[in-house]
């Protein structure tokens, strides 16, 4: 089995060009080895050899990796292989014997399953952007990072970091200057505060792991002076075309929600968008994966996504993955 690496604006599997469709699951982590095995089961017969999943869960829910301790103001990491960091072990094992590679994305900007939010207020902090710029935060992210990459996994005796199963790792999931967990952005988070973030996380994972591929797993806001629009203007925080020139990232993602981000089912701004990243990938040299997207109605999907298709195919997007790969036995 071998890793997945870049050249140039594609990635590649066994010095073969490795284009994909794929598909997201966040849920794996607390799903049932039942749902594990189905979700893998339907990947293989859709022919989606990618899947993008979550490797974090902080809080006090049944299932849980990271738990905040109040006695010694730290985070306790959980790997037990029922409740907890253990369970993905079989989801790992699991997506090696269905010959699936994992993307695995390390925390979340929203507060689902605890997210940055739960860092900063156990942290102390009153804005949701602290996350990225307080020390003892840093330094806790970092410590989880380590573990995880660290783990050896008691299924197969591969560490995490060692382990081709592993497509790459994510940084988070939709980082940006706002979050939903009840604490406001600062007024002075901008493009630089999670660039410089992403600077630190991304070389800190590399200190660790040369293997894998590592990419932010951002929405791909562009950071565009003059522009009026926030997915262009930098508002959210995110400069894709920076972040994505930093050497400790490999590849870029974004994603494409046109009805919640209020373009409705404006076909035209979306091959624009399409169109915007494959530039940026054809000019930092580096490939680009749409790695999430969606709309709201089975009709809906039939009317367009064979046009963002079409595009994403003719255009040399190096990858793509839709969301969700939902399964009968689980919500979502």
């Amino acid at each position: 089995d071998s890793f997945v690496k870049a050249s140039g604006t594609k990635f590649t599997l066994d010095n073969q060009p490795f284009y994909f469709e794929g598909s997201n699951a966040y849920y794996l982590m607390t799903a049932s080895q039942q749902q594990v095995q189905d979700v893998y089961t339907a990947a293989k017969q859709l022919h989606l050899p990618v899947m993008r999943t979550w490797i974090f869960n902080l809080g006090t829910n049944s299932v849980w990796f990271q738990q905040w301790n109040s006695a010694t103001k730290t985070m306790t990491i959980n790997d037990d292989a029922t409740t907890g960091l253990g369970r993905m072990d079989y989801v790992i094992q699991q997506a090696q014997a269905a010959g699936i590679k994992l993307i695995l994305t390390l925390t979340n900007n929203w507060s689902d399953y605890g997210g940055m939010d739960y860092y900063t207020t156990n942290f102390g902090g009153t804005y949701h952007d602290q996350f990225y710029t307080q020390a003892n935060i840093t330094a806790s992210y970092k410590a989880y990072i380590s573990h995880v990459l660290n783990r050896n996994n008691t299924l197969t005796g591969v560490l995490y970091k060692n382990d081709p199963t592993i497509f790459g790792w994510e940084l988070a999931n939709e980082p940006r200057c706002g979050g939903s967990g009840g604490i406001p952005a600062s007024s002075s988070c901008n493009t630089n505060v999670i660039y410089n973030w992403v600077n630190d996380i991304s070389s800190y994972i590399k200190s660790i792991d040369t293997n894998h591929l590592v990419a932010v797993g951002d929405e791909g806001f562009f950071n565009h002076t003059g522009t009026y629009e926030y997915v262009y203007d930098g508002g959210p925080g995110v400069d894709f075309d920076a972040n994505l020139k930093l050497p400790s990232i490999d590849f870029g993602t974004f994603h494409l929600y046109p009805e919640g981000w209020g373009y409705g089912t404006n076909d035209t701004w979306v091959l624009q968008w399409i169109s915007d990243h494959v530039a940026s990938q054809n000019a930092i040299g580096k490939p680009v994966i749409l790695e999430e997207y969606g709309m709201s109605t089975d009709a809906l999907r039939a009317a367009h996504y064979p046009i963002w298709h079409s595009l994403m195919e003719s255009s040399g997007l190096a990858a793509d993955a839709f969301w969700e790969l939902g399964i009968s036995s689980q919500a979502g």
